[in-house]
């Protein structure tokens, strides 16, 4: 771990371990986008799943002319079919088996939503968005997407997974994260 990521750990360790807000203002992602963001830290994932599940569920086709009923029902399945190996334990899709590592807080518990990169030694941060700023705009290339890929794109905007967004803390990647009235500068 890196100087930089040792110091943000030493921050995010001295949060209170249930949901607490935290901002991140001028973030740049990885097309060039800038935004200020309000999150939800350390909110439980499987939870997130569960509400998403639920959701899912009782989903009805919309009417769509990107896809078809049918095709609606197949993307619901294995959306489903998913989040219930997520539930379960099991996800044989995953594959960072290895590549990142939990990271301990001051009192030797893991830091729910923060998560270091083992080859790059970059944190990241996952939160569920509360609300976010666009300050400098990009242009996001379209893709020519299947209507199955189109059909769980739009279920999965109907629950909350449609906001868990993750984070890469790295110098001059953000200017400022606030949480519990600490400050990480970027």
């Amino acid at each position: 771990m890196n100087k930089f990521s040792e110091y943000c750990v030493r921050v995010l360790g001295k949060v209170r371990p249930n949901a607490t807000f935290l901002s991140i203002k001028n973030y740049h992602n990885n097309f060039g986008e800038v935004s200020n963001f309000s999150v939800v830290f350390h909110v439980d994932y499987f939870n997130v799943v569960r509400k998403a599940e639920a959701i899912i569920k009782q989903a009805q086709y919309p009417g769509s002319k990107n896809f078809s009923a049918n095709t609606m029902e197949q993307a619901k399945k294995e959306l489903l079919a998913s989040f219930y190996d997520t539930l379960n334990g099991y996800n044989p899709l995953y594959t960072c088996h290895g590549v990142y590592d939990q990271v301990l807080g001051a009192d030797g518990q893991s830091l729910s939503g923060v998560k270091l990169h083992i080859r790059q030694g970059v944190l990241h941060i996952n939160a569920l968005k509360v609300r976010k700023r666009v300050i400098t705009p990009v242009i996001y290339t379209k893709s020519n997407s299947a209507s199955k890929t189109i059909a769980k794109r739009y279920l999965r905007s109907l629950t909350p997974l449609k906001d868990w967004v993750q984070f890469k803390l790295q110098p001059k990647r953000f200017d400022r994260l606030v949480v519990e009235k600490m400050i990480i500068k970027g």
